[in-house]
């Protein structure tokens, strides 16, 4: 094979003369270890970057003549990078190709959302976006209310518009005149359009496919999107947003038919955005050092050279596609692709031209690669004779980790000095918390309301009410479609509103024909997912399980010749220390006029936790509702229905009893104790004082006599452990 590249011999009484003299003429002669050649191993990716900074590092400290030259094979430099930067060393700035990057996603996810059934985490990844296609206070508002219900049309999803409606319309009424106000006016109502196209989808058959002038607006849509936010900066990402939509838009017509379908529209997206474009963001900054993607880049000598990721394939040529009967038909046009073993020479000759233009090497080579384990380099097999059989064997192989053991460590000529940082203790576990100004004026606020919920967590743990309720913090997890459970509970819910009407409880069979047809109307509107390919066995489960369980409901109902009085009813309170609000999913009236609450739950194996509430005298949400429906007697009698076991869990005694239970205190005593504790842990808070429940030494704290004595699994399902450092302790 030929090759136009000319080596500057070196002296061949070092290591890497040795390497030139073996490569050229085959001659073997054992490695001194004086440093220009060095075979670095490390466990991890970020232990052998962390490795060449620091070696980087000395080598600019110390003033080294020439340039240092880094293959990083796959094009994507930023774990160097940042280890680079840590030592204030310059960047590579070499970005791999991705269609993955933000703004391109637009227009896939765009018609990924437009296919029916519709699926939600698909509009959700669009509105998550980091640019995403509306201003992203309103994405962030549609993307909750697609967490809690997943689904176009629901409650929630209609809450969040009237919220965003609002917010824009209150911005253009802003305007200083009556004319600027009309303007504005008109302006917030068109922006309200383009939003309300975005989300609606879901419309087209993935199988019968979509009318191709509705495809060609559809990236019209992303086109206009495009060029709004570039508004002429010219990004790269913008740019090839524009250009893939109008690729797009090219191949819809010249396709010439319609409908299209979801597997030809994906192909041509496909196309159209292929390997994508490198981060826009990652730029290589001025020093002496540069990165090559290829071995075969390296055409000149250079003082040093840094191969990372000596490892694995090292084969960039994909597989040879053609035919023999295709290949006589490019060759006789006088295309002649290159064949398969012609490109793994051509790949071997870099391999060998970078070596031999170097005049220091070190290989780098994590033992692991993206969590799997990663194979020896082809090029390493030939090496492989000198570098096994050194005099000096620790000078040339080297062991990243080392760096973290020693304080001097001798590393390819130079010595890498690391001195130990001083240990600083994370914040420890303790019990008791001093409260800032502004909380302590929060648990004071005589306007401040509590809830069912809220109870639970302050009877629970006082300081999970504290950092819940009064300072606002939520759990900083992401965005994300709920799971099926959840999904099953938030439909029960929802078809029990149309299965049940105030008023006589309808017989069973009414209930279940009810509940079936509700189900087939909710489900696009709060629990799409059960609806998509692969969810067959959920929504068979559903479609089955929640009129049954509604229709249990009524029989249970009708047996106690109990009648609706309503549901999802909303009731406050103001019980002079504390006032009181929440919504109760059920309210009934039985034959002798007097109310009662039933409490919907849906849980797979949560009968046993809702017995032991009862038993024990802990069911504070059921103790709550029963005040609010009745304040001035001992409160209305109440229990959980369990909606997958079908079973009715109520107090001893009580009318609603279907399973009685027998209680160590009743729930009229159980709010008599969540009132007085209740006072008295918020006044401890209106002191100033926080008491992590979870903490050993808790006890201490907290008055004396509590009705409700301290869980032992209080932190099990608590997002702020890592605030009270609960963790930590023990």
């Amino acid at each position: 094979m030929r090759t136009l590249t000319t080596f500057t011999p070196v002296d061949v009484a070092s290591d890497i003369g040795r390497v030139h003299l073996y490569l050229r003429t085959g001659q073997r002669t054992a490695f001194t270890g004086d440093g220009t050649v060095c075979d670095i191993s490390g466990t991890s990716a970020t232990a052998a970057a962390e490795c060449v900074a620091e070696w980087m590092a000395c080598e600019a400290e110390a003033g080294a003549a020439g340039d240092t030259v880094l293959i990083v094979p796959d094009g994507d430099s930023s774990l160097l990078d940042q280890a680079l930067r840590r030592r204030g060393l310059p960047s590579l700035g070499l970005s791999p190709p991705s269609s993955f990057r933000g703004a391109l996603q637009v227009l896939p996810l765009s018609f990924a959302a437009a296919w029916t059934p519709m699926d939600p985490g698909k509009l959700l990844e669009l509105l998550l976006l980091p640019r995403p296609p509306m201003r992203r206070w309103a994405a962030r508002t549609l993307a909750r209310a697609l967490s809690k219900e997943p689904g176009i049309g629901g409650p929630a999803w209609q809450l969040a518009w009237e919220r965003i409606e609002a917010r824009i319309r209150d911005e253009a009424a802003r305007a200083p005149d009556a004319t600027g106000a009309r303007k504005a006016a008109a302006e917030a109502e068109r922006t309200l359009d383009r939003w309300r196209a975005w989300t609606n989808l879901g419309r087209y058959d993935r199988k019968e496919g979509m009318p191709a002038p509705d495809a060609v607006a559809l990236c019209r849509r992303v086109l206009d999107w495009a060029f709004e936010l570039d508004a002429g900066d010219r990004d790269p990402l913008l740019l090839c947003v524009v250009g893939s939509a109008r690729a797009l838009i090219a191949a819809l017509e010249a396709l010439g038919h319609s409908p299209v379908t979801a597997l030809q529209i994906d192909r041509m997206i496909d196309q159209a955005i292929a390997d994508g474009l490198p981060d826009p963001t990652c730029h290589a900054q001025e020093g002496r050092s540069r990165a090559v993607s290829s071995p075969g880049a390296l055409w000149g000598a250079a003082h040093r050279v840094v191969w990372w990721g000596f490892a694995g394939s090292g084969a960039s040529s994909p597989r040879f596609p053609w035919s023999e009967r295709e290949r006589a038909a490019l060759d006789a046009a006088g295309c002649c692709p290159e064949r398969p073993h012609t490109t793994g020479r051509r790949e071997a000759s870099h391999w060998r031209a970078a070596v031999l233009n170097a005049r220091s090497l070190m290989l780098v080579r994590p033992e692991l690669n993206r969590g799997s384990e990663a194979g020896p380099h082809p090029f390493s097999q030939q090496l492989h004779p000198l570098l096994s059989h050194a005099s000096n064997a620790s000078s040339v192989r080297f062991v990243a980790e080392r760096l973290y053991v020693a304080e001097r460590v001798p590393l390819a000529a130079r010595e890498v000095v690391r001195s130990s940082s001083v240990a600083v203790d994370l914040p420890r576990a303790r019990a008791a918390w001093d409260l800032p100004a502004g909380l302590v004026a929060r648990a004071q606020d005589p306007e401040r309301r509590q809830s069912a919920t809220s109870f639970e967590d302050l009877l629970t743990c006082q300081m999970r009410w504290i950092l819940q309720h009064l300072a606002g913090l939520k759990s900083g997890g992401a965005r994300e479609i709920p799971k099926p459970e959840r999904l099953f509970g938030n439909l029960a819910h929802a078809v029990a509103q149309v299965a049940f009407h105030p008023g006589e409880v309808p017989v069973p069979e009414i209930v279940r024909t009810r509940s079936v047809t509700a189900l087939d109307s909710l489900l696009p509107r709060i629990a799409a997912p059960l609806l998509l390919p692969g969810h067959a066995r959920e929504l068979a489960f559903a479609r089955q399980r929640i009129p049954d369980a509604l229709a249990s409901l009524s029989s249970i109902l009708a047996r106690g010749r109990f009648a609706i009085e309503g549901l999802e009813v909303e009731h406050e309170r103001d019980f002079g220390m504390v006032k009181v609000a929440s919504r109760i999913d059920l309210v009934v009236r039985g034959p002798d006029g007097a109310r009662a609450i039933i409490d919907l739950k849906w849980t797979e194996n949560g009968a046993t936790a809702r017995h032991y509430e009862l038993a024990e005298g802990r069911a504070i949400q059921l103790a709550t509702y029963g005040r609010l429906v009745d304040p001035d007697g001992a409160g209305a009698p109440a229990g959980y229905f369990l909606l997958r076991q079908q079973r009715l869990l109520a107090e001893e005694g009580s009318p609603l009893a279907h399973e009685e239970i027998t209680v160590t205190r009743g729930l009229a005593d159980t709010w008599d104790a969540v009132a007085r504790d209740s006072a008295r842990l918020a006044a401890l808070a209106g002191s100033g004082r926080g008491i992590a429940a979870g903490v050993a030494g808790a006890q201490e704290h907290l008055p004396e006599d509590l009705a409700f004595p301290l869980h032992p699994k209080v932190c099990t399902y608590c997002d702020m452990t890592r605030l009270c450092r609960s963790l930590s302790a023990g």
